[in-house]
């Protein structure tokens, strides 16, 4: 597959199989993200892998309970019995690391090559943003590893998906070229 297939139609994924991610498919996300470009190559991205259904849709439940106390924006979301949050996806991998000022920039990266690879190997993928409801709950983020001091950044479900969205159009809208 060529990377160019890859980048223009990868989407984010919100409805999976009820299939697990095979053990060498997770480890070649792992790898992607891993060869991902690092600020000052201090490599400061950590890796949280929940493949346990239960400890997702618990999960699942403590940001919909964060997202209860927010209104009327978040509140069907927070009330429904589907899963909203992880979209039932087979794998959740957290993308963590210190509180430094470039980690956040190399979790970024880290993630879309994850989510790259993921793509080349049928998986579909998609980036949590929600989860950050529960950043403040250290009780939950100490339940799945996150360490005091640390920060989650990136959250990514993975999955077979039921279906392929279908691509987008997009183009660069440039701001201002100096030449």
């Amino acid at each position: 597959m060529e990377l160019e297939e890859c980048i223009t139609h990868r989407r984010s994924v919100r409805s999976y199989q009820d299939k697990p991610v095979p053990e060498e498919d997770i480890q070649k996300l792992l790898k992607a993200g891993a060869m991902a470009p690092s600020a000052r190559n201090l490599q400061p991205v950590r890796y949280i892998v929940i493949t346990n259904k239960e400890k997702i849709k618990d999960l699942s439940g403590k940001v919909k309970e964060a997202l209860s106390s927010l209104g009327d924006k978040y509140g069907k979301r927070a009330e429904s019995e589907e899963d909203l949050i992880f979209y039932e996806a087979p794998l959740l991998i957290l993308l963590v690391g210190d509180k430094e000022k470039w980690t956040k920039n190399d979790c970024a990266l880290a993630a879309e090559n994850m989510m790259l690879r993921g793509y080349e190997l049928g998986l579909g993928s998609c980036y949590i943003g929600l989860m950050n409801k529960i950043e403040e709950d250290r009780e939950t983020l100490s339940s799945i590893g996150i360490d005091e001091g640390q920060q989650l950044y990136c959250p990514l479900i993975f999955g077979y998906p039921t279906q392929w969205p279908p691509p987008k159009t997009r183009e660069a809208k440039i701001q201002k070229r100096i030449e």
